[in-house]
């Protein structure tokens, strides 16, 4: 049995990775107005998802960039929904010939030319699968630089009001360790920005995690002894489950505004893999055993990594199981020191 679990575990972590392909790093970059407060990318070749807001009417948000000569640029834009935001992009560099009517509030530097990407909204929204969400795409554009320079994209609201938007750039898929670890972190921010209450977003987790500890810990009808192992590791894979649960809400809603997509097949890959390794690391503690399990402590370890690996448990539910399994390990060095007495 327990060659089976680990067997399935690393085929789901293994079907993760490879469905990560085309997946974009997370940025929550707010209002940044202003050409001088302009969002500096470092490299705008590696795929990016920016995700601002326009204050209001007429608010034009930069992101600044450096391009050589023959270097491909591919960005779109985005919102959550259809509402007063109306948004269009201006592409900012030397030597570009002008095209369109600069909208006003743009600026543009000496030896500057620009290109006006207007903006359409569309009739319906495209389904994206890792964060999940439905998402209204209005523009894409792919420009070949014929300078070297400093370019600038200003992302321009044409609409009535304030609203979200979201910038797509580029079209290399890598990730750095950080970025990739905090992704869930990114994810729950994103759900703000897309409209969801602060109080779900935070209280849905902790009320999954303060349910479950209750019933193993004074409902379950042998109940779980407390102590800093327990407590961490069943915190944690609650953490891992409750992650699972929210994003399958999330997909499910947007699912209801796109109709059905066949890359939920992704999200059900991130949906089961914390939920598997949540069960395995709850099943430490929910089933009474007579005799101790045989290498817990590294059994926690490898769950608590795997579980950073796959985005699961909001980084805090990893961490929690990795302290659990630590504190085994050093309950089972202390055990070894007494019987060697």
């Amino acid at each position: 049995m327990r060659k089976v679990e680990a067997a399935l575990a690393v085929l789901l972590i293994i079907l993760s990775l490879t469905s990560c392909a085309a997946a974009h790093v997370p940025q929550i970059t707010g209002a940044n107005e202003g050409i001088q407060n302009a969002v500096h990318i470092d490299d705008p070749y590696k795929s990016w998802a920016f995700y601002g807001t326009f204050q209001n009417a007429g608010s034009v948000a930069y992101y600044q960039f450096s391009l050589e000569t023959g270097d491909r640029l591919w960005f779109s834009v985005f919102t959550p929904d259809i509402g007063a935001a109306n948004p269009e992009a201006v592409l900012i560099g030397p030597e570009i010939e002008n095209e369109g009517d600069i909208p006003a509030g743009v600026v543009l530097f000496d030896n500057e030319g620009y290109i006006v990407i207007p903006g359409e909204a569309p009739d319906l929204p495209e389904y994206e699968p890792f964060t999940p969400a439905a998402n209204y795409q209005w523009l894409e554009y792919e420009y070949i630089a014929e300078s070297s320079g400093t370019y600038f994209i200003a992302m321009v609201n044409n609409g009535t009001g304030a609203g979200n938007y979201g910038l797509a750039l580029g079209y290399r898929e890598e990730f750095s360790l950080p970025e990739w670890v905090m992704i869930p972190i990114s994810i729950a921010n994103i759900r703000i920005w897309e409209g969801n209450s602060q109080a779900f977003v935070i209280g849905f987790p902790l009320l999954i995690v303060v349910f479950g500890l209750v019933y193993l810990f004074r409902v379950k009808k042998e109940p779980v002894p407390i102590n800093p192992e327990t407590l961490a590791g069943s915190a944690g894979g609650l953490l891992y489950i409750a992650g699972s649960a929210f994003m399958l809400i999330q997909a499910m809603l947007a699912l209801s505004r796109t109709g059905f997509e066949a890359s939920f097949a992704v999200t059900a890959v991130f949906i089961l893999i914390p939920f598997v390794l949540g069960c395995l690391v709850l099943r430490y503690y929910v089933r009474p055993g007579k005799k101790p399990v045989r290498y817990r402590w590294l059994k926690l370890l490898i769950l608590g990594i795997l579980g950073l690996v796959v985005w699961a448990g909001y980084v805090v539910g990893p961490i929690l199981v990795i302290c659990a399994g630590l504190k085994a390990l050093f309950d089972a060095k202390s055990r070894e020191k007494r019987n060697s007495r």
